[in-house]
C-alpha cells in the first residue's frame, strides 16, 4: 500500500474526527453498527486472559466492550491516526494505544488474537490487495488467530465511497497463505462478512 493511500486515509479520518468529535461517526460507522460488529468478532474465542490487538482501533471503543465480556483480557489498540489514538488514550488510560502503520513498521510484539473491525471499508485502488497485506501482517503477529470483517460484493446496492470484496478470493487467500482452519460467516447481519482464521 503506497504512502499516498495511507496519507489519504489518515486525512479522511482526521476530517471525520473534526466533524464528529468523539463519536462513532468519526470512524465512519453508527454506534449500532459498531457494536454488532464487535459482538461478532468477539465470538472468535474465549478471550479472558488473552492478549488482544485491536488493529485499526479508531477511538478505542472495542476496549470497554471487550473488557465487559472478558475482564482479564489484555488489550492494545493501534491506528494510523495519531489524533484518534490520543483521544482513545485520554478516555481509556488503563488501555495501551499506539499510533503506527504496521505495513511500514513491523510489529515486534505477538498477541494471542488480532482483531480488525471496519478496517477494509474505504474505497481505494485494489482494496482487496490492501486487505490481504494487512491480514497477512496481522497473522504474523497472532499466536492463536485473527478475526476481521468486510463488505462483500454480493449485495443489493453499493456506495462509491465504500470497498467491497469477493469472499471467495478472501477465503482462498486465507487458506493458501495462512491456515486450513478458517470460518467464514457470510451475510450474518447487515450484509457483513466475518472471517476467523486459527492456527
Amino acid at each position: 500500500m503506497s504512502e499516498s493511500v495511507v496519507a489519504s486515509l489518515r486525512d479522511h479520518y482526521r476530517e471525520l474526527l473534526g466533524q464528529h468529535g468523539d463519536a462513532p461517526m468519526a470512524t465512519q460507522i453508527s454506534r449500532a453498527g459498531q457494536l454488532f460488529r464487535f459482538r461478532k468478532l468477539l465470538e472468535i474465542a474465549n478471550l479472558d486472559g488473552a492478549a488482544v490487538l485491536d488493529l485499526g482501533c479508531g477511538l478505542g471503543e472495542m476496549y470497554p466492550f471487550l473488557h465487559d465480556r472478558f475482564p482479564r483480557a489484555r488489550y492494545e489498540g493501534i491506528d494510523i491516526v495519531p489524533e484518534m489514538i490520543a483521544e482513545a488514550g485520554r478516555k481509556y488510560p488503563s488501555a495501551a494505544f499506539r499510533a503506527m502503520d504496521v505495513l511500514v513498521t513491523p510489529l515486534e510484539q505477538r498477541y494471542d488474537y488480532v482483531l480488525m473491525s471496519g478496517v477494509f471499508n474505504n474505497a481505494m485502488d485494489s482494496p482487496t490487495d490492501y486487505l490481504e497485506r494487512l491480514v497477512g501482517t496481522a497473522w504474523e503477529a497472532a499466536k492463536r488467530g485473527v478475526g476481521f470483517n468486510f463488505l462483500p460484493i454480493h449485495v443489493n446496492f453499493t456506495q462509491p465511497t465504500m470497498a467491497y470484496h469477493d469472499p471467495a478470493r478472501v477465503l482462498d487467500f486465507c487458506l493458501r497463505q495462512m491456515s486450513a482452519k478458517v470460518r467464514v460467516e457470510h451475510h450474518y447481519e447487515r450484509c457483513d462478512v466475518a472471517v476467523f482464521v486459527y492456527r
